[in-house]
């Protein structure tokens, strides 16, 4: 799948991050975490043979877990669905050391239903499953986020923004990434328009301080952090909320005088 995605990478080099000597194979957790570390997103396909039939024709293959055994005795196995051939109802795979196995749609469904009808498909930055959740992908994207690099992050977020305008957790990803590549007007700006949709949004409106802050605008800064009420957030962002506004009144004892327009134009 990684290669498909245009990853040069082998199987050796992946087995011992996958792979638990302990449990002899691999839990769904690492096969997700795997791909973020060669700049993929990790996407879990809704439980529908549709959803994969989908990305098969988008060009990319799929994982699926099967389950051969029965209930009380399972043997679980990973395949790579390849294609789909419509007139003899079968599904073809990459599965194990087995270059092409075909199944009938009815033995692979029975092995996909035993298994939970889990399925991934890997997404370079930018791209979107075919058959796309907002919160699946945003979610996804959280995750990739953690190990992604700022430029990639920003294209995986751009993505979001552009196929769910009303998503401010989408406007929140992509200000991260801009905050993170030095650019804080543009921050300012994407954190603002997750505002506009999510004024409660405690975090947003911290992260917004910061790059008013950054930008030179202290006074501006102290303004949105008036807006946040303190008594009603957990304990990690309270905290980083009253470390931010330490840096704000040292901000302003530095440079007491007005903000310039910019400040006012950069949380437009």
């Amino acid at each position: 799948m990684l290669a498909a995605s245009g990853v040069d990478v082998t199987p050796e080099a992946l087995t011992p991050q996958v792979y638990l000597p302990g449990r002899k194979g691999s839990l769904q957790i690492e096969m997700q975490a795997a791909p973020r570390k060669y700049g993929r997103i990790a996407y879990p396909l809704s439980p529908d043979l549709d959803a994969i039939l989908a990305e098969l024709n988008a060009n990319r293959p799929v994982l699926v877990l099967h389950n051969y055994g029965l209930p009380f005795w399972p043997r679980w196995h990973y395949a790579v669905v390849v294609g789909y051939d419509a007139g003899k109802d079968s599904v073809v795979l990459r599965s194990g050391t087995i270059r092409r196995q075909v199944l009938s749609a009815k033995n692979f469904m029975r092995a996909w239903d035993n298994g939970g009808r889990w399925a991934l498909v890997t997404l370079r930055p930018g791209e979107l499953p075919v058959m796309a959740s907002a919160s699946t992908y945003l979610e996804a994207a959280a995750a990739f986020e953690r190990v992604a690099s700022p430029a990639d992050a920003r294209l995986v977020f751009e993505a979001a923004v552009k196929k769910w305008p009303e998503q401010a957790l989408a406007w929140i990803g992509r200000g991260t990434a801009h905050y993170r590549l030095g650019l804080p007007k543009e921050a300012a700006r994407d954190y603002s328009a997750a505002l506009r949709l999510d004024p409660a949004n405690a975090g947003a409106r911290n992260n917004l301080v910061m790059a008013l802050l950054d930008l030179g605008c202290p006074a501006r800064a102290r303004e949105q952090l008036d807006q946040i009420r303190l008594d009603s957030l957990p304990d990690p962002l309270r905290a980083a909320v009253l470390d931010t506004r330490q840096r704000v009144e040292a901000s302003l004892a530095k440079a007491p005088a007005a903000d310039s327009g910019i400040c006012t134009a950069s949380a437009q």
